[in-house]
């Protein structure tokens, strides 16, 4: 088995980097720049540009030591250069002593190359500390986007997928690409001023040397850059594979445990992590490759000029030209390091990138409109509806003509959905397994949208019903979804702690029948359940779930076979705190127990996602022969 995983993952690498390898830097930084607004890309521009200009910092320095080594080597031959006589005659220094004036140049020289190193380090930090802010308003704007689509918009990807797309993501389209891609404008700035300036002194020169480092780093480049989007790419895959692996592997632990797999399980997970390992290797030994090439340049280009000045010129001229390209090559090569590291980095970071720009281009600007799902408004305007009992939300289920079909599937789930639920009634949908009721109950909660036909909830679309009134819907399912938290937290999921009265908490267990329990337990509401509710029984769970539906005393209440988990004894409590809500709840409720929706006010039977007969339950019995069966084989 750990054969065949390595050969998979190593598979789904060369299939996955295809994507990393064809984006450019270009195109890299023109997505990510796509992520701010008109006016955060203003402000980006600005700081970059300040810190572009700190390279006239270098190349004032840079001729201050061309200056100095024109005057040093004229004084030990008796003869200053004229450019530098003249220089010293407009200071008013033509009397003072040469080597003063040169130790005294060079040493405003070095303060000017620490004042610009110290700007440049601030104005770093303030672009770093921009982005940063602008990859929580991403994430949290990506997140919102998201949570406002369809439901299966949300499942089209996986959860770790959809993790690492808003958070680490995030992270290196921000301060990776943009933080990499401002480092790259400023170091392009220094070496252009840098050239400009040196082109002045001697233009001869200046060509032969940007040639010369141009040329190795742009093969330098062109020989790890595409690498480096591959190394970005895989981490990232790898990274969210062993998530997954190791989550499913938690998960599923009684089942591996039992059935004797737990070996077999960790030898999946061991591949994935040492094959992240070799990857992460080869990131940090790729990030090192500029930093010893240009060092073997620097050498090089410096013995080559050396040689070339002394051989050409008078000593003077060689040793003055010789410090201020050897000076400059000093802040050049540096330079040309962080360039490179700056060109990988954002190649690199793409690739790391690639599941939240796949999460931008799915989630389009304009699509979370009118969506206030992570607002604290959003979130007070759940108590308001609760004080005020959502006098104006009309509990009506209108469904005309829907009709569903999934991607992929080879059949519709629902054909001609028609059905009419007057205000405090309720609707059961029963029928086989894969006959469409969770899908009815999906569009009537506005989870799913219908690829045709009508639904009305309260003379609203569902979606629109939810925003209004947010809590005056709720949702039971078959598997309710515990946090790793205490029980106020798992009933008043989504609503900060003191927003939501202990006493409305306490009300919903009690009519979840989870009160007793908690009281006996000395710690109450504070009782801890343990991720995915471990420290629960099954029938604990999926009674916490009804008293977190029940916490807002909706108007509106869907059961997916919300019961199904509970003991006998349990499920009759539940379905007469249920019962008790006739006339004032409009209930939905999807069964397989015919027991729990004989009393329903009307009985939906689906086949092949059609209804077949709507009706009290003995009508329907009598329409349908799969329910009459069904109710025989039970002695109903």
């Amino acid at each position: 088995m750990a054969r065949g995983v390595r050969l998979d993952v190593e598979a789904l690498n060369r299939v996955s980097v295809q994507r990393a390898e064809r984006m450019s830097i270009k195109q890299s930084v023109a997505r990510a720049l796509g992520m701010l607004t008109k006016h955060e890309r203003g402000r980006l521009a600005l700081v970059i540009v300040l810190q572009a200009s700190l390279g006239l910092f270098d190349l004032l320095a840079v001729g201050l030591i061309g200056l100095v080594g024109l005057i040093a080597a004229g004084a030990d031959s008796g003869q200053i250069p004229h450019v530098a006589e003249s220089l010293l005659v407009r200071l008013g220094l033509q009397n003072t002593d040469p080597y003063l004036v040169a130790v005294a140049l060079g040493g405003v020289a070095a303060i000017l190359l620490i004042v610009k190193s110290v700007l440049s380090v601030l104005v770093l930090r303030r672009i770093f500390v921009f982005l940063a802010n602008r990859q929580a308003m991403i994430s949290s704007r990506l997140a919102s986007r998201m949570l406002s689509r369809p439901l299966l918009d949300v499942q089209r990807r996986s959860s770790q997928r959809a993790s690492i797309a808003l958070t680490s993501g995030v992270a290196a389209l921000t301060l990776g690409v943009l933080g990499q891609g401002a480092v790259l404008v400023s170091e392009v700035s220094l070496l252009v001023i840098l050239a400009i300036g040196l082109l002045v002194i001697d233009p001869g020169v200046t060509a032969v040397v940007v040639l010369f480092f141009g040329l190795f780093a742009w093969g330098l480049y062109r020989m790890i850059g595409g690498w480096g989007a591959r190394l970005g790419k895989q981490a990232q895959e790898l990274n969210i594979e062993s998530i997954q692996s190791m989550q499913q592997g938690l998960k599923s632990y009684r089942e591996l445990m039992v059935s004797g797999r737990r070996a077999l399980f960790l030898d999946e997970f061991v591949d994935l992590r040492w094959a992240f390992a070799r990857n992460q290797a080869g990131i940090q030994f790729m990030s090192q490759i500029p930093k010893y090439a240009m060092e073997v340049a620097l050498v090089l280009g410096g013995v080559l000029l050396a040689a070339t000045q002394f051989l050409a010129r008078d000593v003077a001229a060689a040793v003055a030209t010789t410090a201020v390209f050897l000076t400059a090559s000093a802040r050049i090569v540096p330079s040309l390091i962080r360039l490179q590291a700056a060109l990988l980095g954002i190649r690199t970071q793409s690739g790391l990138a690639l599941p939240t720009l796949e999460l931008e281009a799915d989630t389009p600007a304009g699509s979370d409109a009118g969506s206030s799902v992570v607002t604290r408004e959003r979130r007070e305007q759940v108590v308001q509806g609760l004080n005020a009992g959502f006098s104006d939300f009309h509990a009506t289920i209108e469904c005309t003509d829907v009709e569903v079909t999934y991607p992929d599937a080879e059949g519709p789930a629902l054909v001609d959905f028609t059905v009419m639920v007057p205000a405090a009634t309720s609707l059961a949908l029963v029928g086989s397994t894969g006959a469409g009721k969770s899908t009815a109950a999906d569009i009537i909660l506005g989870a799913l949208v219908p690829d045709a036909g009508t639904v009305l909830v309260s003379e609203v679309d569902p979606r629109t019903a939810s925003l209004r009134w947010p809590g005056s819907m709720a949702y039971v399912p078959q598997e309710v979804s515990i946090i790793d938290g205490t029980v106020r937290q798992n009933v008043a999921l989504g609503l900060p702690h003191g927003l939501i009265d202990d006493d409305l908490v306490w009300a919903a267990l009690e009519r979840a029948h989870l009160s007793d329990f908690l009281r006996g337990s000395g710690k109450g509401l504070d009782t801890t359940v343990g991720e995915h509710g471990v420290k629960l029984s099954g029938g604990q769970r999926q009674r916490l779930g009804i008293a977190r539906a029940l916490l807002t005393r909706p108007r509106l209440v869907v059961l997916d076979e919300a019961t199904s988990a509970l003991d006998a004894e349990t499920e009759e409590a539940v379905t007469v705190a249920l019962r008790e809500l006739s006339g004032q709840v409009t209930t939905v409720v999807v069964a397989h127990r015919l027991a729990t929706v004989r009393d329903c006010d009307q009985v939906a039977y689906l086949e092949k996602g059609r209804v077949l007969a709507v009706g009290t339950f003995d009508e329907v019995r009598r329409e349908a022969p799969g329910l009459n069966k069904q109710a025989s084989l039970l002695g109903l």
